[in-house]
């Protein structure tokens, strides 16, 4: 069947994980950990990644390696959208004010060749960044029937010192690279739906609130995502997550009417929560894995502190 020109799906993903990852274990005794380690375990974690690099270079190694593997041309590359959730994500060599403006974003432009490409970047949706980030790409396309490919690059290094721990989910680094292409002939965005409840922004005085909201949100959006594309929770093959605790994601299917078996959980003990790149990450291991096949119906749920909510349904 023929795929829509005026459709945009994801072409190719690739993924950084800096070294090796640390046991619990190690990463409690470093202090960075606020939860028992047997507790986190029982919430499905096992393991974290953690940095020795800035983002930026991480995000210049995963966008090489995409770039190197899609084997498109530079000058095809119409915009390039940066997005990270930490304020550290967004400026090189910060400490001066004036690096600030230092974005890493250009830097990405002018490192990997792209002169054609638009260069911006997307903040202020917590986890919820890279999925914010090939929204826009689609829309991009949407607007410029010329134009066939967008680059969307996401990294995030905590600070050394930074607790290592979100609402009791242990947290990696971790760098991700997403090509949203006109047309393509896998990984079709069928609908997205994102909500802000900005009444949650202040995540640290609200945490108790924000759980209390977090599963009647979901299930509502999940379900209206759902509507929108005409499917019903039964349509879909598989739920490629982001990696909080599995123990969330057992309320959360309980709430969906879906049986276990369709979640992609393998990475949540392995890399923890790589921030906003989690869904992405999921979905190449999941095909690279033969554990998705062509034509099946793909949900990837997000949540980011602002406080965000997205669902986006996918045609492997």
């Amino acid at each position: 069947m023929a795929v829509p020109l005026n459709s945009f799906g994801i072409a190719h993903i690739a993924y950084e994980l800096p070294g090796e990852p640390l046991p619990l274990e190690t990463i409690a005794a470093r202090g960075l950990l606020e939860t028992p380690v047997e507790r986190l375990r029982s919430f499905g974690f096992a393991s974290a990644f953690i940095a020795d690099n800035p983002p930026e270079i991480l995000a210049l190694r995963v966008a090489e390696r995409l770039l190197k593997q899609s084997g498109i041309f530079p000058d095809d590359v119409a915009a390039i959208v940066y997005a990270g959730s930490v304020p550290e994500s967004h400026a090189v060599a910060a400490g001066d004010s004036r690096n600030a403006f230092n974005y890493p974003v250009a830097m990405l432009q002018y490192e990997l060749g792209l002169k054609r490409a638009l260069a911006f970047g997307v903040s202020q949706t917590g986890c919820m960044g890279m999925t914010t980030a090939v929204r826009l790409a689609g829309d991009f396309l949407r607007a410029n029937e010329e134009l066939q490919h967008v680059l969307c690059v996401s990294a995030d290094v905590l600070p050394p010192t930074a607790k290592r721990e979100m609402l009791y989910n242990v947290i990696s680094d971790g760098a991700c690279a997403v090509l949203v292409t006109r047309g393509a002939g896998r990984n079709r965005v069928l609908a997205h739906r994102q909500v802000t409840k900005g009444y949650y922004w202040d995540s640290v005085t609200m945490k108790n609130e924000i759980i209390a909201a977090y599963f009647p949100t979901a299930r509502n959006l999940i379900r209206d995502t759902l509507a929108q594309a005409c499917l019903t929770p039964q349509s879909i093959a598989t739920i490629i997550p982001h990696n909080v605790s599995m123990r969330s994601w057992e309320i959360m299917l309980s709430m969906l009417g879906i049986e276990g078996e369709h979640l992609f959980a393998d990475n949540i003990a392995r890399i923890g929560h790589v921030i906003a790149a989690d869904n992405w990450i999921n979905l190449k291991d999941a095909a690279d894995q033969c554990r998705v096949h062509s034509g099946e119906k793909l949900l990837l749920f997000n949540f980011g502190y602002g406080a965000n909510w997205s669902c986006t349904l996918l045609e492997h």
